[in-house]
């Protein structure tokens, strides 16, 4: 408690976030004023009805006592920190509350008013929420930082407060209803774009482009939430980019010009369907997928062969087209080329085995190439990458 502040007393509000309740207690070291300013920040998801919260949260300025109760404990040197730590908190939790239930997209996101959502997908500092900002006043607003798609494409608002940055360093928080956002549609809300920005300086006419698959699904997947939590990650986004005729790239200088970009965003892209097929879930050993192409040597001292590749634990894996996309924690490694032959082979094989099912397997190679280098330099890649490892 710093020297001269005078105490308030403690006070408790209940917010909505996404599907979770979570009530925010805030302790005496924050005065009554600035107990009201943090919650008049969530002025706009204030939670009402009876009932216990799904999280507590309890917040304060300095050390917090331990918390015995199940309550998660934030602090922070100042009001202003505070309120921006509450903000992150509040998200984690709802993120965590919609855990294998819902793609979850570090996205902003408007709707019209018919309910068809927008989503503009990016890592901080892409422009997320100055976008909302500049479209919101003729869009209903759904959210600034996390878009959350069910399986059937319905999609979950969660219109937190915004944080704007600003200077270098520092953030404020406001409520969407204090900068004159719209209102989105509180029912029926779907997922109809999906946007990738990619702000230049200096396009003086900002223009919309098509993604290709393979690349849209690299862009997307590390801007995901828990994905590895759903049933069939790489399907269900897969899906999701499908469903929603692909995704757009929006490449422009001033969010002022995005809204004339809306109608471009939401004319169906015509797409060749590509041709997707699931992988089985498959354990280290048990592909069998090229054993007619290797000649298998008995091992009746059952120990494993020195210097042989196996495939390495993986969450789920999917061809699209010629390309093979596989998930493992924490990435999404896109295979093309040799790729997808030397990792469904590598069931406890050699380089020099592998090499062979690969040259049976493809086409002759053009004169000059070095066969034998590009191999191993993908198999490398592959043990870089831990989609393979070597024993």
């Amino acid at each position: 408690m710093r020297a001269g502040r005078l105490r308030g007393m403690p006070t408790a509000f209940d917010v909505r976030a996404l599907a979770s309740t979570v009530r925010i207690e805030l302790d005496d070291s924050l005065n009554s004023a600035e107990q009201e300013s943090i919650k008049a920040h969530w002025v706009d998801l204030a939670h009402h009805e009876d009932g216990e919260p799904d999280r507590v949260i309890r917040a304060g300025l300095g050390d917090l006592s331990p918390a015995f109760d199940g309550s998660f404990p934030v602090r922070a040197d100042s009001p202003e920190g505070l309120a921006q730590r509450i903000t992150s908190e509040i998200t984690i939790r709802a993120i965590g509350g919609l855990r294998g239930e819902a793609l979850m997209l570090h996205a902003s996101a408007v709707a019209l008013d018919d309910g068809r959502v927008v989503g503009f997908v990016g890592p901080s500092g892409r422009g997320k929420t100055t976008a909302v900002q500049a479209l919101g006043r003729a869009y209903g607003y759904v959210t600034d930082e996390t878009l959350a798609v069910r399986v059937d494409g319905s999609v979950v608002a969660y219109p937190k407060p915004l944080s704007i940055r600003k200077r270098p360093g520092v953030k404020a928080t406001e409520p969407a209803s204090t900068l004159g956002l719209r209102t989105a549609p509180t029912h029926d809300l779907r997922l109809a774009a999906l946007v990738l920005l990619d702000r230049r300086p200096g396009v003086d006419d900002p223009f919309v482009e098509s993604v290709p698959i393979i690349e849209a699904l690299s862009a997307l997947a590390p801007q995901t939430s828990h994905l590895s939590a759903l049933e069939h990650p790489l399907r269900t986004l897969l899906d999701t980019i499908l469903t929603t005729g692909g995704v757009r790239r929006v490449v422009y200088a001033e969010a002022s010009s995005l809204p004339s970009l809306i109608d471009d965003v939401l004319r169906t892209i015509e797409h060749g369907a590509p041709m997707l097929i699931d992988i089985p879930k498959l354990s280290e050993r048990d592909c069998g997928c090229f054993s007619d192409d290797v000649a298998t040597q008995s091992n009746p001292s059952g120990a494993e062969e020195s210097g042989v590749y196996w495939r390495a634990s993986y969450v789920d894996a999917l061809t699209v087209d010629d390309a093979l996309i596989v998930q493992v924690m924490g990435q999404v490694v896109v295979l093309a080329g040799v790729g997808p032959i030397l990792w469904l082979a590598a069931d406890g094989l050699t380089e020099l085995e592998l090499r062979e099912i690969a040259m049976r397997q493809l086409p002759e190679a053009p004169a000059g190439v070095d066969v034998t280098g590009v191999i191993a330099d993908a198999v490398q890649g592959m043990v870089d990458t831990r989609i393979l490892v070597r024993k």
